[in-house]
């Protein structure tokens, strides 16, 4: 099971590189990522290499964030992701 991690990024230049240089700095592979802008907010998910190592720096730094598991590449692996952001008040179809 992949560990999907959810972030609410704040509409400003450089959320997206604080949230990258956090990760980063600690040699944490972003392995999946999927991102929706609206208006002024977002949301952005996330698979990484390591997922406690990015529990911990996510923490570290103050970022808040959700997590789910979803299997990876099963074909409920978009349901995880959609569901993920629809917490976050962000509607996807598929199509």
């Amino acid at each position: 099971m992949a560990v999907w991690f959810t972030v609410r990024l704040d509409d400003r230049p450089g959320s997206l590189a604080r949230l990258a240089s956090t990760l980063g700095d600690r040699g944490i592979n972003i392995t999946g990522i999927v991102g929706v802008a609206e208006d002024t907010g977002g949301a952005l998910m996330l698979t990484t290499s390591d997922a406690a190592a990015t529990r911990s720096a996510l923490g570290e730094a103050g970022i808040a964030f959700d997590e789910h598991e979803s299997g990876a590449g099963s074909a409920d692996g978009f349901a995880g992701v959609r569901d993920g952001l629809a917490q976050h008040g962000i509607d996807v179809e598929a199509r």
